[in-house]
């Protein structure tokens, strides 16, 4: 985790919704898109007012309901609910501390929730801080990014970097990517990082 004082100035992008790179959560106008986003409800209609749906009404009506339930409604279960319990209080504890940040990590086996649960943990990290800091736009309070668990260090940093928006023209060496990275994380006022580990075996 990393504990910032500077904020910049600028708002945020808005995403580009025909864009597919910014629906991933691994980018930052992704993420702010999955954190801004509210799941739309379609209508639904009875069997009367179905059978007067034209051909095309009826596929536009079907979409709809496909895409909504593509998109996974979250339920806050027990372990959701305990896992940002824990993950705002040691937001909490690392603010004022200037060496031994708490870490928190979420293991189990596949399958089990385990991104979903850090996902929504940070998600309801970032909605506090933007409600706190409402005319902050520019502050990137949460880095999330995903790697394979034999990553390098050297990979970890360049994902931050890429979630950032950093650009790499060449092949720096882990030294320079994370002395940008934490410069940005600084300005931003970045108060949590979460790194997720992808095995899928």
């Amino acid at each position: 985790m990393v504990t910032a004082a500077h904020a910049p100035a600028a708002p945020p992008p808005q995403p580009d919704s025909t864009d597919a790179e910014h629906l991933q959560l691994t980018t930052l106008r992704g993420w702010r898109r999955f954190v801004h986003t509210t799941p739309h409800v379609p209508d639904l209609l009875d069997h009367g007012r179905l059978t007067t749906l034209t051909a095309g009404q009826r596929l536009a009506y079907d979409e709809a309901r496909l895409t909504h339930h593509a998109q996974l409604v979250v339920i806050a279960t027990a372990t959701i609910r305990r896992v940002t319990l824990e993950g705002r209080r040691l937001t909490y504890l690392n603010r004022r501390a200037e060496t031994g940040r708490c870490g928190l990590i979420v293991s189990g086996p596949a399958r089990t929730g385990k991104t979903t649960a850090i996902i929504q943990m940070a998600k309801t990290l970032e909605v506090i801080h933007r409600q706190r800091h409402p005319h902050n736009g520019g502050d990137i309070p949460v880095v999330y990014i995903t790697a394979p668990p034999a990553a390098t260090g050297r990979m970890i940093a360049v994902e931050f970097a890429r979630f950032l928006g950093i650009p790499l023209l060449r092949k720096p060496n882990i030294t320079e990517v994370m002395e940008a990275v934490c410069g940005v994380c600084l300005d931003a006022r970045t108060s949590l990082i979460v790194v997720d580990f992808t095995d899928r075996e």
